[in-house]
């Protein structure tokens, strides 16, 4: 195939030592052990690449929120999904660090569980605050313009020299 031929792109890749069996991927002696994740080939940067982009999607969705929303709730929703990808992506991409230099207890395998943990119990807080939360304060809202919309608007102090 020439000097680009099948075995420059499976190494290339990372497939040319690639041996993970999906059984493994099912006991928990395999993932409850201090040894490190092997992160090198395609599986280690695919995992690499998800943490990055869970990382920049906290960053845009923080610019998004901050500048081009006027809802006061979903600026509020935007700020709890941000820091969640944000701060997640970040100890995603430090977990990948530790594993890649082979630090044995920072970098072992039950971390990445631990990690999916966190994970989705913060989504299910902010999954919770948006169905829950969010309408109930938008109709304290809107009870308490009702109730004050005869009131006079409340006067300005002023200042005293």
């Amino acid at each position: 195939m020439g000097a680009f031929g099948s075995n420059f792109l499976t190494s290339w890749l990372g497939f040319d030592n690639v041996r993970l069996d999906m059984n493994d991927l099912l006991q928990l002696d395999y993932w409850f052990t201090m040894q490190p994740a092997n992160v090198g080939g395609i599986q280690g940067k695919i995992l690499f690449g998800v943490f990055l982009a869970v990382f920049i999607f906290g960053i845009v969705a923080k610019i998004v929120t901050t500048y081009k929303t006027e809802d006061k709730y979903v600026k509020l929703m935007g700020e709890r999904i941000s820091s969640l990808l944000v701060s997640m992506g970040l100890v995603g991409v430090l977990l990948y660090f530790f594993s890649f230099e082979r630090i044995w207890m920072f970098g072992a395998r039950f971390w990445y569980v631990i990690w999916v943990a966190i994970f989705l119990i913060w989504l299910y807080y902010i999954v919770r605050y948006i169905k829950k939360d969010i309408p109930s304060m938008r109709m304290l809202r809107i009870t308490r313009e009702r109730k004050w919309r005869y009131f006079p608007p409340r006067k300005k102090k002023k200042k005293k020299r």
